[in-house]
């Protein structure tokens, strides 16, 4: 290998030579190639050293990790001529794209495989705005500890309108939790991986990167049948707040609380998607967050309440009017507090998702198969279902525990030995004696009365006929024993 400038003759006929270096080599075929350098001698010396050790490595060495983090600098028409020779691979090419490229193509490649629209948006829009916010503009730029500090920064905002201009705007809360901020990890890190593992990159700079420490989240709580009975009662009649008037609010939380749906999937059913002659709902998979259709059963007095309410609306408007997710929350806690309903904060925190907890507490309480109700909630996990979506309710475990077996009665096995006349223990002394049992004279007319003559002996048993069994039965055989209803008696 070496380097060289050409030379040129110029419009005046005289020899000039070009300011750019050029790379003869010869690859691992022995092909012969020229490759443009550098106007900088070092810079294009640094560069046929790279090139020696990419053709080696075509030898049988293999890129180390310096050399695959060198590709991945490489700019889009140097790489592809390399790609054009053999001497890496063709997706090799795409690492010389800029992060934002990058991004669009997970986007579109996540499309393709069928992922829900609605959650391709969610983790797309989360990658895109870390890494804005952490100035990658490279593959390589990508940070570990960057990541983790601008999404530990996260906060909790919701959509709340100006009362003065009426305008939307982005309202903080608070922290993000613990949960939302792994979630926002857990899409960072499946982007690195895709980008690896489609081998635009030789590594994955997220592949280590830790999890927040797990604190539960906030946990929400389910109502309990008679409190629900009570916010729906009070609702019922009451005042319209939010936008809503009461019996507006008593049909959107009876209804969350019998059919589990989420609050984007309420605002997405259409009158059109109700089926009052089979008593279901049915919602597209363009709307849930499995993208598969949703196709939950009515209870029959909640279809004829919900027909009745919807006549007289066109087929194609919206089913429930709901206000903004933010105002949901404070809604049903003024409700429960309207209704003097209180809800211990040790249960978990009050939320209009609660309806959701509340919808698979009542399947597990009503004894529901858990394999149903997990379909019913439409979870890919039957843990989740059981576990985070199912409470007890008050006086559930102290009815279990009363419907154990009673520990105080004898067994069946006992019961047995207290057979006979009185409660005394049986015992058969086995010799070559008649068979006698050692306990009081018994009524002729117990349990034994009808076997042999009563002025006898109590239970004595008479070798007579043992004698003829054994004739009958061969030379060398006995009887080993006879049964007098559940007793046997062994000689």
């Amino acid at each position: 290998m070496r380097i060289y400038r050409e030379t040129y003759n110029d419009r005046n006929g005289e020899k000039q030579t070009a300011s750019r270096w050029y790379i003869d080599f010869t690859d691992h075929l022995n092909r012969r190639h020229k490759l443009p350098a550098f106007t900088d001698r070092r810079q294009s010396e640094a560069l046929i050293r790279q090139i020696e050790a990419l053709v080696a490595s075509k030898s049988g060495t293999g890129l180390s990790i310096e050399l695959q983090k060198w590709v991945n600098t490489l700019p889009t028409t140097l790489l592809k001529n390399l790609a054009k020779w053999g001497l890496i691979d063709n997706c090799r090419i795409e690492g010389g794209k800029s992060l934002k490229e990058h991004i669009e193509d997970w986007r579109t490649s996540l499309l393709n495989s069928g992922v829900c629209e609605k959650f391709v948006s969610q983790m797309y829009s989360s990658v895109k705005e870390h890494f804005q916010e952490c100035g990658f503009n490279y593959f390589n730029d990508i940070s570990a500890s960057k990541v983790q500090q601008q999404i530990a920064r996260l906060k909790r905002t919701v959509r709340a309108r100006d009362e003065k201009t009426k305008q939307l705007y982005d309202k903080i809360i608070g922290d993000a939790s613990q949960t939302t901020k792994n979630y926002h990890i857990r899409y960072c890190k499946q982007f690195c991986k895709w980008i690896y593992q489609d081998g635009r990159a030789s590594q994955n700079p997220l592949e280590h990167i830790k999890k927040f420490a797990d604190t539960g989240g906030k946990k929400r709580a389910a109502f309990e049948p008679e409190e629900l009975r009570g916010l729906l009662t009070y609702t019922k009649a009451s005042e319209k707040i939010y936008g809503l008037s009461g019996y507006q609010r008593f049909i959107l939380y009876r209804f969350a609380s019998e059919t589990g749906f989420r609050t984007a999937e309420i605002k997405a059913l259409k009158v059109k998607d109700f089926d009052f002659v089979n008593c279901a709902v049915t919602l597209s998979g363009e709307h849930t967050k499995n993208s598969k259709d949703a196709i939950i059963p009515l209870k029959n007095e909640t279809a004829a309440i919900l027909k009745e309410y919807f006549s007289g609306k066109m087929s194609n408007v919206q089913a429930f009017k709901l206000p903004f997710v933010g105002n949901l929350a404070v809604m049903i806690r003024k409700d429960l507090k309207a209704a003097k309903i209180t809800i211990d904060p040790d249960r978990g925190l009050v939320c209009f998702y609660s309806t959701r907890h509340t919808f698979g507490s009542m399947l597990a309480a009503s004894g529901v198969h858990p394999k149903t109700a997990q379909e019913l909630m439409r979870h890919s996990d039957i843990n989740l279902t059981m576990s985070r979506y199912t409470h007890s309710y008050r006086g559930a475990t102290a009815a279990a525990v009363n419907s154990l077996p009673d520990l105080g009665k004898l067994p069946d096995s006992q019961n047995q030995v207290k057979t006979g006349t009185d409660s005394n223990s049986v015992s058969a002394v086995c010799s070559d004696k008649p068979c006698i049992i050692n306990q009081k004279k018994p009524e002729t007319t117990g349990i034994m009365s009808g076997f042999g003559d009563a002025t006898k002996r109590p239970f004595e048993c008479d070798k007579s006929h043992l004698k003829a069994e054994n004739k009958t039965a061969g030379d060398g055989i006995r009887t080993h024993g006879i049964q007098l209803g559940k007793l046997t008696f062994y000689h």
